[in-house]
């Protein structure tokens, strides 16, 4: 699946995805957002009643492959290669989905617990969305993660960009349980048999629906509002970051005053 970066396999009714790329952190790139994409596919091919994602390697998920980024992402991916795609599918997904966290999930990473119905986190993971330092926006973020923490809590995590302990997001409702780090994924797989026993699927499947439907999101808003950042910065900000050095965004500050500037003259 996707040269081995997705594996796949099953664990009695559910079926464990794990992202296998920890040379690179598990960070989401096209042959990933391809590869859980077609498990999701499979999970409901085989019938599943629930799917656990998990990850190998000492990161959970490090956020957006940056060639990636730069090659194309900030400007219109391909449907099948567009993580926020991939996060729709999940997030309306008809089985439960639940997040296995036990190490880092940063950017793309925790956008990919938001996604899920529920995540377990060992007591060393811990989360941040530093996309903004980088000239781009975390599109997905931006509508789920008001809908999980609320809209102050939110807009905190993605302006300032801070570290989240699992502890926090346990308080704030980022995750739903937090446990031991060599308990982690066999507790999210216990959640997800718990959650399919003894129920019927056309229940389950409407009681998702239906509270994803109380706090509809629009898909098409949230696929196109990365290209709403001006081009420049955005290079800028992934330069920096490849070039390892820090960015200078002091030129679009000048460029945006003197654009306010004529506003107001007006």
């Amino acid at each position: 699946m996707n040269a081995d970066k997705v594996l796949y396999e099953r664990r009695g009714h559910i079926a464990l995805v794990t992202l296998d790329e920890p040379q690179r952190r598990n960070a989401l790139s096209r042959e990933i957002v391809r590869g859980v994409s077609a498990a999701l596919r499979r999970a409901l091919d085989e019938n599943a009643r629930a799917v656990v994602i998990a990850a190998n390697g000492p990161a959970f998920c490090a956020g957006a492959n940056i060639d990636d980024l730069r090659d194309g992402w900030m400007e219109g991916p391909a449907p099948d290669e567009d993580p926020a795609v991939m996060f729709r599918r999940m997030a309306e997904f008809e089985r439960p989905v639940i997040a296995a966290v036990h190490g880092p999930a940063l950017g793309g990473g925790m956008e990919l617990t938001l996604a899920c119905d529920l995540v377990v986190a060992c007591e060393a993971a811990w989360f941040s969305m530093p996309e903004l330092g980088h000239g781009v926006i975390p599109n997905t973020a931006l509508a789920l993660l008001p809908r999980v923490v609320g809209m102050r809590r939110a807009l905190d995590l993605i302006l300032t960009r801070r570290r989240v302990s699992a502890g926090e997001a346990l308080d704030i409702g980022l995750v739903n349980r937090m446990v031991p780090a060599h308990d982690v994924l066999d507790s999210a797989l216990a959640l997800a048999g718990q959650v399919v026993e003894a129920v019927p699927p056309g229940a389950l499947k409407a009681a998702k629906r239906n509270v994803r439907a109380h706090a509809a999101i629009d898909w098409q808003r949230v696929v196109a509002s990365p290209r709403d950042v001006p081009k420049t910065e955005w290079q800028e900000g992934l330069d920096a970051f490849t070039q390892k050095r820090a960015p200078d965004y002091e030129r679009f500050w000048r460029d945006d005053s003197t654009a306010l500037q004529g506003i107001e003259g007006d």
